[in-house]
């Protein structure tokens, strides 16, 4: 009986300890350190939503139109939660990660894409979107709703964006300050 308590113990321990958090990965160059609630995205100048629309994608520090972003590179998209008939701007403001869902989906797209018809043979999909979904709260912009940063990869080899993937894709835009 007691070497029973004892083998408890000893694997309750261990497994206890396994749950610290100096096991975290905290290399900004990695897909496994994430973005977590409380950490802020700070606005550092306007940004025009156009009319019709809820959002705008930012790809290599620049604002793109939908129609000339490449899914295949790091990329973020801002929204807002309504749609109007006018522009808005955003102002410079901090906004706080509420949320945060990383997920993989499959990407849709005309067949064929590519000339290799090999690619098409299998059960899974061609590509996957991997994407980290922020979402996010201001007090003085209630309409702000969140930052989706994502790309699409291989579903045997993709990987979601790193931290570093994210500010590239933000440029001088959006600050991104992370909580510990």
């Amino acid at each position: 009986m007691n070497k029973f308590i004892i083998s408890t113990g000893l694997i309750s321990a261990a497994l206890l300890s396994a749950c610290d958090n100096s096991q975290v990965v905290k290399d900004e160059n990695s897909q496994f350190y994430s973005v977590s609630p409380g950490s802020t995205f700070t606005l550092n100048r306007e940004l025009t939503i156009q009319p019709d629309n809820t959002s705008v994608y930012l790809q290599n520090g620049k604002i793109e139109p939908v129609k000339n972003v490449d899914f295949y590179k790091p990329n973020c998209k801002f929204e807002l939660y309504t749609i109007s008939e006018q522009a808005r701007v955003v102002r410079p403001d901090t906004f706080v990660v509420t949320k945060v869902v990383d997920q993989s989906e499959d990407v849709s797209v005309k067949w064929p894409t590519y000339a290799g018809l090999g690619m098409a043979l299998g059960d899974g999909p061609v590509h996957l979107t991997f994407s980290t979904t922020m979402y996010l709260e201001s007090k003085i912009q209630p309409d702000v709703f969140r930052m989706n940063c994502k790309r699409w990869d291989w579903p045997a080899t993709g990987d979601y964006l790193s931290i570093n993937e994210m500010r590239q894709a933000l440029g001088d835009y959006f600050t991104l300050t992370l909580t510990d």
